[in-house]
C-alpha cells in the first residue's frame, strides 16, 4: 500500500526552511541506525540537523517483522534533547522522516523547560500524550520498509 502525504504550504515552507538552514549554519552529520538486530546502516548525508542549541540528539528506531525481509520502520525516537533553560527548553523540536518516493512525514514537539530527559517518540500509539518520560507526537506515523528509508531532517528553533 503507497501512502502519498500532501504538505500544507506552512509545511512545505518548512521543508525548505530545514533544507536551506544546512547553508545557513545547520550542521550535516554522517549517522547510522541500527536495524536487523541492530547491524548498522549508514545513513551518510541523509541525516541532517539544524538544532545549534543541542547538537548530541540521537535518533533511534522502533521496528517490526519477523525477519528482514519485512522488517519495517514503525517509529523513531528522539533523546538526549537537552530541555534546560540552558539549551533548547520553550523551542520546537521538529522532524522530518523522508522515503525514496519522496513521500514525507512530519511530527513536532514544543519543548518543555525541565531536567526532565524525555524520550520523543514518533510512532503510531499515544498521541500527543506524555507517560512518564515518554512523549508522543500528536502526528500518527506510518511505517515504512527499512530499504525505503531516505533522510531524516531535524530542527530545533524559537517558538
Amino acid at each position: 500500500m503507497r501512502l502519498k502525504v500532501q504538505l500544507s504550504k506552512s509545511q512545505k515552507i518548512f521543508l525548505v526552511a530545514i533544507l536551506l538552514s544546512v547553508g545557513v549554519g545547520g550542521v550535516t552529520a554522517a549517522t547510522t541506525i541500527g536495524v536487523n538486530s541492530d547491524i548498522p546502516i549508514n545513513m551518510g548525508a541523509g541525516y541532517t540537523s539544524s538544532a545549534t542549541c543541542d547538537n548530541a540528539v540521537t535518533i533511534g528506531k522502533i521496528q517490526w517483522g519477523t525477519s528482514a525481509a519485512n522488517y519495517r520502520y514503525a517509529g523513531f525516537t528522539l533523546t538526549n534533547v537537552d530541555t534546560t533553560a540552558s539549551g533548547c527548553a520553550n523551542q520546537i523540536m521538529r522532524l522530518a522522516v523522508v522515503d525514496r518516493q519522496g513521500v514525507t512525514q512530519q511530527a513536532s514537539w514544543v519543548l518543555p523547560s525541565s531536567a526532565t530527559n524525555y524520550t520523543y517518540i514518533l510512532g503510531t500509539t499515544n498521541l500527543g500524550q506524555i507517560i512518564g518520560t515518554n512523549y508522543y507526537a500528536t502526528y500518527s506515523y506510518a511505517s515504512i520498509d527499512i530499504s525505503d528509508l531516505n533522510k531524516f531532517a531535524l530542527s530545533i528553533g524559537k517558538l
